[in-house]
């Protein structure tokens, strides 16, 4: 990463222009291998049956993820972004989920990226394997898991059969995702979920330097699992959520968000004809990556979405992103910013 940037890596909110980014690559791409009960908290339905052990996605899928992944970084580099992508990784071979979303397990603070190695699953823990290269920069902390009790504990009194479904983890160690968490300034503000516990956020709050604060939303969401299909921060001042999943009134109880224009998504999205969503249901298209406060990468087929963010003073660019989506994740997850220019501490 080194050779691709000179400057210092400077990233602290969601919107401030984009000028370097990481990019997952789908190839290989496996379905995650997690316990059941995890899969039924957090995955739609009607797809459990395809979470078994050692499964690929189907190849086709696959390629034109990848294909649709090449497509969203031309237009990246067309916009004057640096791109910063994986090494082809075998997860059939070294044990894995995929490359393709690599802001399940990277989060930035003012003292560079933090490669985070603290999550519920085996699978998700080896999601920065592919940037390994990354931990010989000096501009990068990777932030690993304390030592575990051996087995492991985490899933121990949940996810009982006939017991009502309340967390698929327990707080025996910590445990989280970065992709629970969005940057406001040095506010990050984030969620519990069936991926983050209490332990995890204890440890997040330490590892993060003391002028960061870390919020936590008041959640309306059984199958919480990240947040960037709940909140969308198109600019400093300006975000949409999701009205199924969180509150106006939540959302105003912290004082990072208490002057911003805030506006619930009017339209209940509807899964289209193409692949299956196995991971995500249809409210992945609030999932999108902000270029610049102005501009926005929005899937080519969401008409809906785009014509509306046009109303809000947005201009959204179209990426085929279908695929990408099947795998388990839109633009924000795929991505994860390494510098933004005119960021404002907040």
């Amino acid at each position: 990463m080194s050779r691709l940037l000179d400057n210092s890596l400077h990233a602290d909110n969601e919107w401030s222009p984009l000028r370097a980014v990481i990019v997952g690559k789908a190839g290989y791409s496996r379905f995650p291998n997690d316990p059941l009960h995890m899969i039924k908290a957090t995955m739609p339905p009607e797809h459990h049956q395809q979470f078994t052990s050692d499964r690929a996605f189907p190849p086709e899928i696959v390629r034109l993820a990848e294909q649709e992944l090449n497509c969203f970084v031309s237009i990246l580099r067309r916009e004057r972004v640096l791109v910063y992508r994986p090494k082809d990784m075998d997860w059939g071979k070294v044990g894995g989920y995929t490359a393709a979303m690599p802001r399940d397990g990277l989060i930035y603070d003012h003292r560079g990226l933090f490669c985070m190695e603290i999550t519920q699953s085996r699978d998700r823990a080896c999601v920065w394997k592919p940037l390994q290269g990354l931990a010989e920069d000096k501009r990068v902390t990777v932030v690993r898991a304390p030592k575990t009790p051996c087995p492991d504990t985490i899933y121990d009194g949940v996810g009982t059969e006939g017991q009502p479904h309340t967390c698929a983890i327990n707080n025996s160690r910590p445990a989280f995702d970065a992709a629970d968490f969005l940057r406001f300034g040095k506010t990050l503000l984030g969620q519990l979920s069936n991926v983050t516990n209490l332990e995890g956020l204890s440890y997040l709050r330490r590892a993060v330097p003391d002028e960061y604060t870390v919020k936590i939303l008041d959640i309306t969401d059984p199958h919480a699992m990240h947040i960037d299909a709940t909140l969308l921060p198109l600019r400093d001042g300006l975000l949409v959520y999701n009205p199924a999943r969180v509150t106006e009134e939540a959302l105003k109880r912290h004082s990072v968000l208490a002057s911003w224009e805030l506006h619930a998504y009017p339209f209940s999205p509807r899964e289209t004809v193409g692949p299956p969503l196995y991971m995500t249901s249809p409210w992945i298209v609030l999932n999108l990556l902000s270029l610049d406060g102005k501009r926005v990468i929005v899937e080519a087929q969401e008409d809906e979405l785009a014509d509306w963010l046009e109303t809000l003073g947005m201009e959204p660019i179209r990426c085929p992103f279908r695929n990408v989506n099947s795998l388990g994740g839109s633009f924000h997850c795929a991505t994860v910013d390494l510098v933004r220019h005119d960021c404002q501490d907040r």
